[in-house]
């Protein structure tokens, strides 16, 4: 089977959490699956070792200006399908495969709409409605998520399969004493504290978090990181 995956989040250099969903199961997919080929595509060249080498991936680099998902990807459909389509962290083309696939991750623009910009709000309730219609199968990172589509948007529950995220092996524990103190010395860190790390928007609810954390923590310090 010829599996196609839209990859063209995964090569972003500044990385919010789902296009690390997707260059990370990109990758898992490349190293673990020995029986499928895959052609990922790219609006621009991805970084050299990016992704593992096998050959039973290519790249497909497609470069346009604008509208690049419904224009220069719909039109490569259209020309070259492949049998399946994946699309883990962006919307599906306008012409896509009839086996089509896509992640949608949450919909909490339904549940904090003022926690969004308008039209930032009107746009994903607009392309998860459409990838919830047009897609022949929807994962969902929770039940969460999945009681949502079904609830707000009518999805088939039948339609969604709820598959959790992953965790990277880069989050382990480290118990190497002089790179904890390195760490703590370069950030000025204290001996108790609690990390966040996230982009500084209003949906994190980082206020509520800063007026909890003075209520009820004692000694223990809130370090706040922007990715």
């Amino acid at each position: 089977m010829l599996i196609g995956i839209d990859a063209s989040r995964a090569t972003r250099e500044q990385r919010t959490g789902t296009e690390g969903y997707s260059l990370h199961l990109i990758r898992a997919l490349l190293e673990l699956d020995q029986h499928n080929e895959y052609v990922l595509y790219f609006n621009r060249p991805p970084r050299l070792g990016l992704f593992p080498a096998s050959p039973r991936w290519r790249a497909r680099v497609m470069p346009c200006p604008r509208l690049w998902t419904h224009l220069r990807l719909s039109l490569e459909m259209l020309a070259a399908p492949p049998d399946v389509l994946f699309v883990p962290a962006h919307v599906l083309p306008i012409g896509h495969p009839r086996r089509s696939v896509v992640t949608v991750h949450d919909l909490g623009y339904r549940h904090e709409p003022q926690a969004h910009r308008p039209l930032d709000r009107l746009y994903l309730d607009i392309s998860t409605r459409y990838n919830a219609r047009a897609a022949s199968h929807v994962i969902a990172d929770s039940a969460a998520t999945k009681r949502d589509l079904v609830q707000l948007y009518g999805t088939d529950p039948q339609r969604i399969t709820v598959v959790p995220l992953g965790v990277d092996e880069l989050f382990q524990p480290v118990t190497d004493p002089a790179r904890l103190a390195a760490v703590r010395a370069k950030y000025g860190l204290p001996g108790d504290y609690l990390l966040y790390v996230g982009t500084l928007q209003p949906r994190k609810n980082l206020v509520r978090l800063i007026e909890a954390w003075a209520r009820v923590i004692g000694d223990w310090r809130l370090e706040i990181g922007d990715c």
